[in-house]
């Protein structure tokens, strides 16, 4: 699944979906109230959820680093572990 990433969710560390993006990663979150998260490669620990407004925090330090060509994350869980990668979407 492809959710973009926004000024503000990059500003703050933030992954951020909509509402229109919400039905699918419910399925992929399957309930949780926190999650382990591998982003980039990198294992950033056990993460919780805020479906209230429908954030997970990743950390500024890992998301302002990004490239700004990087408009994309690119999520899925394996093995009980949400892995988050960055991408270009245009490419």
């Amino acid at each position: 699944m492809d959710i973009p990433i926004s000024k503000t969710a990059r500003q703050f560390g933030y992954i951020i979906w909509n509402s229109v993006n919400g039905m699918e990663l419910e399925r992929i979150l399957n309930g949780k109230s926190c999650i382990r998260i591998n982003f980039n490669g990198v294992d950033i620990g056990e993460k919780n959820i805020d479906r209230r407004y429908h954030r997970i925090s990743v950390g500024y330090k890992y998301t302002r680093n990004l490239p700004t060509s990087d408009n994309t994350y690119s999520i899925c869980i394996e093995k009980n572990i949400l892995q988050v990668k960055t991408k270009n979407a245009k490419r």
